[in-house]
């Protein structure tokens, strides 16, 4: 049995939208496949011409994208065509299915992973009031972010939904000011190209 998938840089983003019926079904095969990856019942196949690309069928039209490396299993897209994602993408985020089932299907922190995708690529840093995001997450956050600097920690584990939420989404907390009810966020660093 599995414990953790990972998700590549691009998962979130391709599954994000879909109708929540069809994330639950996703969030279903997820928990199969992490019980028994080997089990021959729920049809993963190797993607033509892709290498070592795995598809998993979610219903009739979609599939999960995945691909095997020696100690995870590496989340790729969900799509209803191989060539609507790619497929060559950077590992991001520890992905428990417990995480990806509250993020996808409870949903509290889904309008701030959104956000957060919506955001176009030449930003880098956001900053926000506890009350702004509260208003992206259409919620009360806990008392617990306007009090303590490490409700905000990142955590890569999965184990927090909202640090789970921006992580996914390609997002670090890089400053908190509980005093003046600010948080920073900076865009994850997937690729470290040479210094120049």
């Amino acid at each position: 049995m599995m414990k953790d998938f990972v998700l590549a840089d691009r998962f979130l983003q391709s599954c994000i939208d879909l109708p929540e019926d069809l994330r639950r079904k996703i969030v279903s095969r997820l928990r199969a496949l992490a019980r028994d990856p080997r089990d021959r019942g729920l049809g993963v196949a190797r993607v033509e011409g892709s290498g070592s690309i795995l598809s998993l069928p979610v219903d009739g039209d979609y599939r999960l994208f995945f691909r095997r490396e020696k100690r995870a299993m590496i989340l790729l897209s969900v799509g209803d065509l191989v060539s609507n994602y790619g497929m060559n993408a950077d590992p991001m985020v520890i992905a428990p299915v417990d995480a990806l089932e509250t993020l996808l299907v409870e949903e509290k922190y889904l309008p701030l992973a959104k956000h957060l995708l919506a955001v176009p690529a030449a930003t880098t840093d956001l900053q926000f009031h506890i009350a702004e995001i509260e208003g992206i997450v259409r919620a009360h956050l806990p008392p617990e972010a306007r009090r303590f600097p490490n409700w905000w920690a990142n955590q890569k584990t999965g184990k927090r939904p909202q640090a789970f939420a921006w992580m996914a989404a390609g997002w670090l907390v890089s400053k908190v000011d509980v005093d003046g009810d600010l948080v920073k966020f900076s865009r994850q660093k997937i690729e470290r190209g040479g210094k120049g």
